[in-house]
């Protein structure tokens, strides 16, 4: 008896250190402008919903034994919307870090006619001279902007910005 006592004031006492907030299904709002894909997939296409991934994955739990910061939006088909899917990874965002110039973007988008184009691919990993651009992260409380700019091999350029909360 003495013992849940001691426990439950200690509990009362002593804070609890807050909760480090989840990188899994996390609320997200995109928005990604493409050019120079000669009509391909040119335009300004938006989306929210859940991300399924939206943060850094530690070493430990990575299974490439890295920590990486990654983006999979969304969670689910997301439907008949603009933005059909996000992925971002970067070895660069990790511990602390705002800014990469290395990273691999996949965004493939729903054009107002209802076409599918291929996915907009840019990579700007090793020796990959003709693709190149930035990844800026933001972090706010409960929020994170993640924010690239960059053009690949073909010219095609892209400008994202993505929130998760």
């Amino acid at each position: 008896m003495k013992l849940v006592v001691i426990l439950a004031l200690s509990s009362a006492i002593w804070p609890h250190p807050a909760a480090a907030q989840s990188i899994n299904q996390r609320e997200a709002s995109a928005t990604a402008k493409i050019e120079g894909s000669r009509g391909r997939y040119d335009g300004t296409f938006t989306g929210t919903g859940i991300a399924s991934v939206c943060g850094e994955i530690p070493q430990e739990s990575s299974i490439t034994g890295v920590a990486t910061f990654v983006v999979e939006y969304p969670s689910d088909d997301p439907g008949a919307v603009p933005i059909q899917s996000i992925s971002f990874g970067s070895i660069e965002l990790v511990g602390g870090k705002t800014a990469a110039s290395a990273f691999r973007l996949t965004a493939l988008v729903r054009k107002p006619d209802g076409g599918r184009p291929p996915g907009y691919v840019l990579n700007t990993e090793g020796d990959r001279a003709r693709n190149t651009g930035t990844a800026t992260l933001t972090k706010s409380p409960g929020a994170l902007t993640l924010k690239v700019r960059g053009s690949n091999d073909m010219g095609e350029r892209i400008d994202l910005v993505l929130t998760c909360k």
